[in-house]
């Protein structure tokens, strides 16, 4: 397996990168599309123009996020003793989805507030595309070979070449795990969009199912270790993911019903 798609003028353009940026370009144009879809009466409607305005802010705090919390995690292993500029070298991957998903909150707020908008529907029009464009991170996570899984002799096991850490073992493919995984949500997640009750709940819909989601996948992973107890880094944001969006569903629920 080949991590490297092709050259230009001498410079390697890596598969991650390309799936990355196919991730972005998909929740962007589904984004957008969504848009179109009738709101409910009372809602707050979310053009076309207003998302693709705040689109920089969200990228930015999620590209941000995302390389902040790799260097923290992974400062002994990959960065101590080494340049500082190696913290801004993103070509060979480096990315921690929770710290792209937490900057890319923060980033929205940010601009929301600034611009006035303060409604939950913004955070429901991207929910599900978060999902989406995570499929395709996670199919680029496979082809560069981080995020593996623990070994196995199960049928689905795949043999990274020798040169890779895994030495040839078979290990589940836990990033192909992930990526079907998150499809599936991207599907109900569009579905519960186009009936939501209140604003808010496809938004707390997603950090419930992603959380349950990781904390699973996490199970299967073989290159990251445990920071408490029997959890893992990821799996203690999960839980708390899970638990910020069971928090976020009953207080909108609570606040529709006494409104009534």
């Amino acid at each position: 397996m080949n991590r490297i798609a092709f050259e230009i003028v001498g410079h390697p353009i890596y598969w991650y990168g390309i799936m990355f940026a196919l991730g972005i370009f998909a929740a962007l144009w589904t984004c957008c599309r969504r848009t179109r879809v009738p709101v409910p009466p009372g809602f707050t409607p979310i053009s076309a123009d207003q998302f693709l305005n705040a689109a920089p802010w969200i990228i930015i705090g999620a590209i941000l996020g995302a390389r902040a919390l790799f260097v923290i995690t992974y400062w002994d292993q990959y960065f101590s003793g080494r340049p500082l500029l190696e913290i801004f070298n993103l070509f060979n991957g480096g990315l921690v989805y929770f710290g792209g998903l937490i900057g890319a909150i923060l980033m929205l707020i940010i601009y929301l507030i600034k611009n006035h908008i303060l409604s939950w529907s913004f955070f429901d029009l991207i929910a599900p595309s978060l999902a989406l464009g995570h499929a395709f991170g996670r199919i680029g996570c496979f082809i560069n070979g981080c995020c593996y899984g623990h070994p196995t002799e199960c049928f689905l096991g795949f043999s990274y070449p020798k040169w890779h850490e895994t030495f040839g073992t078979p290990v589940h493919p836990v990033q192909l795990y992930e990526s079907a995984s998150n499809l599936l949500l991207f599907g109900i997640l569009e579905y519960a969009f186009r009936h939501r009750k209140y604003e808010g709940q496809t938004a707390a819909l997603y950090l419930i199912a992603y959380g349950v989601l990781r904390t699973i996948m996490e199970l299967f992973r073989g290159d990251v270790g445990k920071v408490f107890l029997i959890f893992s880094q990821a799996q203690c944001i999960a839980l708390l993911i899970t638990l910020i969006g069971f928090g976020i569903l009953i207080w909108l629920k609570i606040k529709k019903s006494s409104s009534r």
